[in-house]
């Protein structure tokens, strides 16, 4: 009978798990799903990012494929414009004139399918560069090409995003001397 009685007051080893290993365990498991929402969030911001500067780069490129074409076109003008002592009337400033007439371009970042583009506005900003170091600067134009966000208002705010130096040759003016 002694047996019996111990045998009856002697704790299962199976009883399950205690209210502080739970705690314990949802603890963890909380802590793993934060920094795993944390994680997806930070990737999420990057993608964003990645996409707004592909789409800068892609307007800098869409311009400079049309300032080649205005490259292209220019007309062979014999009117002493390889001479490199006639700086303002040369092929590399025509070539300028043809491209600041031409806007320079905006385009939203997102688009919905039937209303009006949302999202940021990228402008892109194309400038010229004359450092006086070249030795043909009848036949090379020197551009800067900057795209900024601009505010509510049409003007540039925050960082460049994407940003290229470019030297563009008219064909014509490779006929120069």
């Amino acid at each position: 009978m002694n047996k019996l009685f111990k045998f009856k007051h002697r704790k299962s080893l199976n009883q399950g798990f205690t209210t502080l290993e739970i705690l314990v365990s949802i603890l963890i498991a909380l802590a793993f799903i934060s920094v795993a929402m944390q994680s997806f969030v930070y990737a999420m911001g990057m993608k964003v990012q990645a996409q707004e500067k592909q789409r800068a780069n892609q307007l800098i490129q869409e311009d400079l494929e049309r300032t080649n074409v205005l490259a292209s076109n220019i007309a062979v003008d014999h009117d002493n414009k390889c001479n490199p002592a006639a700086y303002d009337n040369r092929y590399a400033k025509e070539l300028w004139d043809d491209l600041d007439a031409v806007d320079e371009p905006t385009v939203q970042l997102l688009k919905t399918a039937d209303g009006p583009p949302v999202g940021k506005t990228l402008a892109l900003t194309r400038t010229p560069v004359s450092d006086g170091s070249s030795t043909a600067p009848h036949r090379t134009l020197k551009i800067n090409y900057q795209v900024q966000e601009l505010d509510n208002s049409g003007d540039p705010t925050g960082d460049v995003i994407a940003q290229r130096y470019v030297e563009v040759i008219p064909d014509v003016a490779l006929q120069c001397p």
